[in-house]
Protein backbone atom coordinates (compact mmCIF):
# COMPACT_ATOMS: atom_id res chain seq x y z
CA UNK A 1 0.00 0.00 0.00
CA UNK A 2 3.25 2.24 0.55
CA UNK A 3 4.10 1.87 -2.57
CA UNK A 4 0.67 2.41 -4.12
CA UNK A 5 0.98 5.91 -2.95
CA UNK A 6 3.83 6.68 -3.15
CA UNK A 7 3.42 5.68 -6.99
CA UNK A 8 0.18 7.73 -6.94
CA UNK A 9 2.30 11.10 -5.48
CA UNK A 10 5.37 10.67 -7.78
CA UNK A 11 3.05 10.37 -10.96
CA UNK A 12 1.08 14.14 -9.42
CA UNK A 13 4.33 15.58 -8.72
CA UNK A 14 5.54 14.96 -12.28
CA UNK A 15 1.85 15.64 -13.60
CA UNK A 16 1.51 18.78 -11.98
CA UNK A 17 5.04 20.27 -11.59
CA UNK A 18 6.72 18.67 -14.36
CA UNK A 19 10.87 19.00 -14.58
CA UNK A 20 10.38 20.81 -10.92
CA UNK A 21 8.14 18.09 -9.63
CA UNK A 22 10.32 15.36 -10.49
CA UNK A 23 13.43 17.39 -8.82
CA UNK A 24 11.05 17.93 -6.20
CA UNK A 25 10.28 14.02 -5.78
CA UNK A 26 14.10 13.12 -5.84
CA UNK A 27 14.77 15.83 -3.09
CA UNK A 28 12.08 13.92 -1.01
CA UNK A 29 13.58 10.72 -1.58
CA UNK A 30 16.96 12.59 -0.35
CA UNK A 31 15.68 13.63 2.52
CA UNK A 32 14.19 10.12 3.71
CA UNK A 33 17.85 8.53 3.47
CA UNK A 34 19.43 11.29 5.46
CA UNK A 35 16.66 10.97 8.06
CA UNK A 36 16.95 7.10 7.58
CA UNK A 37 20.61 7.62 8.20
CA UNK A 38 20.22 9.63 11.10
CA UNK A 39 18.15 7.16 12.94
CA UNK A 40 20.60 4.76 12.29
CA UNK A 41 23.44 6.70 13.71
CA UNK A 42 21.52 7.49 16.77
CA UNK A 43 20.64 4.17 17.64
CA UNK A 44 24.40 2.89 16.45
CA UNK A 45 25.56 5.64 19.83
CA UNK A 46 26.52 8.90 17.78
CA UNK A 47 25.10 12.01 19.72
CA UNK A 48 21.44 13.06 18.55
CA UNK A 49 21.35 16.48 19.30
CA UNK A 50 24.87 16.70 17.31
CA UNK A 51 23.91 14.29 14.83
CA UNK A 52 20.57 15.85 14.19
CA UNK A 53 22.10 19.16 13.33
CA UNK A 54 24.54 18.05 11.25
CA UNK A 55 21.79 16.15 9.06
CA UNK A 56 19.07 19.07 9.03
CA UNK A 57 21.88 21.31 7.60
CA UNK A 58 22.31 18.92 4.92
CA UNK A 59 18.26 18.82 4.42
CA UNK A 60 18.82 22.36 4.27
CA UNK A 61 21.18 22.73 1.72
CA UNK A 62 20.46 20.15 -0.29
CA UNK A 63 16.96 20.76 -0.74
CA UNK A 64 16.79 24.70 -1.06
CA UNK A 65 19.68 24.40 -3.79
CA UNK A 66 18.34 21.59 -5.92
CA UNK A 67 14.97 22.14 -6.24
CA UNK A 68 15.79 26.17 -6.45
CA UNK A 69 19.12 26.34 -8.06
CA UNK A 70 22.21 28.77 -6.72
CA UNK A 71 21.54 32.02 -6.08
CA UNK A 72 21.83 34.85 -3.90
CA UNK A 73 18.46 34.46 -2.60
CA UNK A 74 18.83 30.75 -1.93
CA UNK A 75 22.08 31.60 -0.38
CA UNK A 76 20.18 33.97 2.24
CA UNK A 77 17.16 31.59 2.44
CA UNK A 78 19.88 29.17 3.70
CA UNK A 79 21.71 30.96 6.12
CA UNK A 80 18.38 32.28 7.66
CA UNK A 81 17.45 28.73 8.21
CA UNK A 82 20.54 27.37 9.54
CA UNK A 83 20.41 30.51 11.55
CA UNK A 84 17.12 30.24 13.39
CA UNK A 85 17.96 25.99 14.22
CA UNK A 86 21.04 27.10 16.15
CA UNK A 87 18.92 29.61 17.96
CA UNK A 88 16.30 27.60 18.45
CA UNK A 89 18.26 24.57 19.66
CA UNK A 90 20.30 27.27 22.01
CA UNK A 91 16.73 28.81 23.55
CA UNK A 92 14.03 26.13 23.48
CA UNK A 93 16.82 23.15 23.80
CA UNK A 94 17.71 24.00 28.38
CA UNK A 95 13.61 24.50 28.52
CA UNK A 96 13.03 20.98 26.92
CA UNK A 97 15.43 19.57 28.84
CA UNK A 98 14.62 20.85 31.73
CA UNK A 99 10.83 19.94 31.24
CA UNK A 100 12.28 16.22 31.18
CA UNK A 101 9.49 15.17 28.60
CA UNK A 102 12.06 12.05 27.16
CA UNK A 103 10.72 8.75 27.26
CA UNK A 104 7.01 7.35 26.54
CA UNK A 105 4.04 9.33 27.37
CA UNK A 106 1.56 8.00 28.94
CA UNK A 107 -0.14 6.79 25.93
CA UNK A 108 2.97 5.25 24.61
CA UNK A 109 4.11 2.99 27.33
CA UNK A 110 0.65 0.97 26.91
CA UNK A 111 0.67 0.33 23.52
CA UNK A 112 1.83 -3.29 22.03
CA UNK A 113 5.20 -2.37 20.44
CA UNK A 114 6.18 -0.48 23.99
CA UNK A 115 5.43 -3.09 26.00
CA UNK A 116 7.03 -6.00 24.01
CA UNK A 117 10.40 -4.12 22.40
CA UNK A 118 13.29 -3.64 25.36
CA UNK A 119 13.42 0.11 26.71
CA UNK A 120 16.96 -0.36 27.67
CA UNK A 121 18.39 1.47 24.49
CA UNK A 122 21.12 3.58 26.54
CA UNK A 123 20.33 6.19 24.25
CA UNK A 124 19.24 10.07 26.02
CA UNK A 125 15.35 10.38 25.11
CA UNK A 126 15.65 14.29 25.94
CA UNK A 127 18.41 15.02 23.44
CA UNK A 128 16.09 12.63 20.79
CA UNK A 129 13.24 14.40 21.64
CA UNK A 130 14.84 18.04 21.32
CA UNK A 131 16.08 16.30 18.08
CA UNK A 132 12.24 15.29 17.18
CA UNK A 133 11.57 18.95 17.13
CA UNK A 134 13.90 20.12 15.86
CA UNK A 135 13.52 17.74 12.00
CA UNK A 136 9.16 18.97 13.09
CA UNK A 137 10.23 22.78 12.63
CA UNK A 138 12.51 22.31 9.62
CA UNK A 139 9.74 21.94 6.41
CA UNK A 140 8.29 24.97 7.47
CA UNK A 141 10.81 27.46 8.15
CA UNK A 142 12.33 26.11 4.77
CA UNK A 143 9.24 26.62 3.11
CA UNK A 144 8.84 30.60 4.58
CA UNK A 145 12.23 31.42 4.09
CA UNK A 146 12.22 30.46 0.42
CA UNK A 147 8.89 32.61 -0.29
CA UNK A 148 10.27 35.65 1.65
CA UNK A 149 13.62 35.77 -0.16
CA UNK A 150 11.97 35.12 -3.30
CA UNK A 151 9.41 38.35 -2.74
CA UNK A 152 12.33 40.20 -2.15
CA UNK A 153 14.31 39.27 -4.84
CA UNK A 154 11.22 39.91 -7.16
CA UNK A 155 11.40 43.24 -5.67
CA UNK A 156 14.52 44.00 -6.21
CA UNK A 157 14.60 42.53 -9.96
CA UNK A 158 11.73 45.28 -10.56
CA UNK A 159 13.12 48.25 -8.77
CA UNK A 160 17.06 48.00 -8.22
CA UNK A 161 17.41 51.42 -6.79
CA UNK A 162 15.56 50.22 -3.49
CA UNK A 163 18.02 49.73 -0.64
CA UNK A 164 18.84 47.21 1.94
CA UNK A 165 16.06 48.76 4.39
CA UNK A 166 13.81 49.26 1.99
CA UNK A 167 14.17 45.61 0.32
CA UNK A 168 13.83 44.30 4.28
CA UNK A 169 10.44 46.05 4.73
CA UNK A 170 9.47 44.74 1.52
CA UNK A 171 10.22 41.16 2.75
CA UNK A 172 8.56 41.60 6.32
CA UNK A 173 5.26 42.98 4.61
CA UNK A 174 5.25 39.75 2.24
CA UNK A 175 6.07 38.01 5.47
CA UNK A 176 3.37 39.11 7.66
CA UNK A 177 1.02 37.72 5.10
CA UNK A 178 1.91 34.82 4.84
CA UNK A 179 3.01 34.15 8.46
CA UNK A 180 -0.56 33.21 9.74
CA UNK A 181 -0.98 30.53 6.93
CA UNK A 182 2.32 28.85 7.97
CA UNK A 183 1.29 29.20 11.90
CA UNK A 184 -2.23 27.60 10.65
CA UNK A 185 -0.54 24.60 8.80
CA UNK A 186 1.58 23.68 11.87
CA UNK A 187 -1.58 24.11 13.92
CA UNK A 188 -3.25 22.04 12.60
CA UNK A 189 -0.87 19.49 11.54
CA UNK A 190 -0.72 19.30 15.65
CA UNK A 191 -4.35 19.12 15.81
CA UNK A 192 -4.43 16.39 13.69
CA UNK A 193 -1.95 14.34 15.51
CA UNK A 194 -3.93 14.68 18.94
CA UNK A 195 -7.52 14.19 18.23
CA UNK A 196 -6.32 10.83 19.27
CA UNK A 197 -5.56 11.61 22.46
CA UNK A 198 -8.52 14.27 23.40
CA UNK A 199 -10.91 11.86 22.49
CA UNK A 200 -8.96 9.44 25.56
CA UNK A 201 -8.83 11.87 27.97
CA UNK A 202 -12.65 12.97 27.20
CA UNK A 203 -13.59 9.15 27.54
CA UNK A 204 -11.73 8.64 30.57
CA UNK A 205 -13.05 12.02 32.19
CA UNK A 206 -10.00 12.93 33.16
CA UNK A 207 -9.48 16.44 34.95
CA UNK A 208 -8.35 19.31 33.09
CA UNK A 209 -5.95 20.19 35.42
CA UNK A 210 -4.28 16.53 34.58
CA UNK A 211 -4.44 16.92 31.17
CA UNK A 212 -2.47 20.32 31.15
CA UNK A 213 0.20 18.45 33.44
CA UNK A 214 0.22 15.53 30.99
CA UNK A 215 3.32 14.52 29.43
CA UNK A 216 1.64 13.88 26.34
CA UNK A 217 0.33 17.38 25.54
CA UNK A 218 3.23 18.90 26.85
CA UNK A 219 4.70 17.24 23.71
CA UNK A 220 2.23 18.38 21.38
CA UNK A 221 2.81 22.07 22.43
CA UNK A 222 6.48 21.62 22.75
CA UNK A 223 6.57 21.42 19.01
CA UNK A 224 3.55 23.66 17.94
CA UNK A 225 4.82 26.63 19.73
CA UNK A 226 8.70 25.90 19.28
CA UNK A 227 7.53 25.92 15.33
CA UNK A 228 5.58 29.21 15.43
CA UNK A 229 8.86 30.32 16.91
CA UNK A 230 11.02 29.51 14.06
CA UNK A 231 8.40 30.53 11.78
CA UNK A 232 8.20 34.06 13.36
CA UNK A 233 11.82 34.54 13.49
CA UNK A 234 12.51 33.39 10.28
CA UNK A 235 11.18 36.49 8.18
CA UNK A 236 13.02 39.07 9.78
CA UNK A 237 16.17 37.35 9.55
CA UNK A 238 15.98 35.91 5.79
CA UNK A 239 14.21 39.32 4.73
CA UNK A 240 17.28 41.09 6.41
CA UNK A 241 19.87 38.35 5.04
CA UNK A 242 18.46 38.39 1.27
CA UNK A 243 17.92 42.36 0.92
CA UNK A 244 22.03 42.72 2.58
CA UNK A 245 23.05 40.08 -0.43
CA UNK A 246 21.67 41.67 -2.95
CA UNK A 247 22.22 44.93 -2.12
CA UNK A 248 26.13 44.07 -1.67
CA UNK A 249 26.16 41.87 -5.07
CA UNK A 250 24.77 45.17 -6.83
CA UNK A 251 27.65 46.67 -5.42
CA UNK A 252 30.24 44.32 -6.03
CA UNK A 253 29.41 43.99 -9.66
CA UNK A 254 30.90 41.15 -11.88
CA UNK A 255 34.43 42.40 -11.68
CA UNK A 256 36.96 39.51 -11.28
CA UNK A 257 38.89 39.40 -7.71
CA UNK A 258 41.04 37.15 -5.79
CA UNK A 259 38.86 34.97 -3.78
CA UNK A 260 40.02 35.65 -0.04
CA UNK A 261 39.28 38.81 -0.75
CA UNK A 262 36.54 39.38 -2.25
CA UNK A 263 34.61 37.46 0.10
CA UNK A 264 36.38 39.29 2.54
CA UNK A 265 35.06 42.55 0.92
CA UNK A 266 31.69 41.29 0.87
CA UNK A 267 31.11 40.29 4.02
CA UNK A 268 32.16 43.72 5.40
CA UNK A 269 29.72 44.94 2.94
CA UNK A 270 26.99 42.43 4.45
CA UNK A 271 27.63 43.74 8.02
CA UNK A 272 27.64 47.46 7.02
CA UNK A 273 23.96 46.83 5.43
CA UNK A 274 22.81 44.70 8.55
CA UNK A 275 23.62 47.30 10.61
CA UNK A 276 21.85 50.13 8.69
CA UNK A 277 18.63 48.16 8.54
CA UNK A 278 18.85 47.99 12.31
CA UNK A 279 19.59 51.94 13.35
Amino acid sequence: MIWKLGGILFFLMVLIGGNRGLDSFFALVRTLLALLVNVYLISWGAPPILTTLIISIFIVVTVIYFQNGVNAKMHAAVIAVVLVILFIMATSGPLLWAAGISGYNEIEQYEEISMYLSSDLQVSMSAVMLSAVLLGLLGAIMDTAVAVTTAVNEVYENKKELDTRQLFISGLAVGRDILGTTVNTLFFAGVGESIMLAVLFMKNEDEFAYILNSKALFKELAGLLTGGMGCLLIIPISSIICAALLTVSQDEGNQPDKLLQKCYVYFKKVLKNVKYVLK
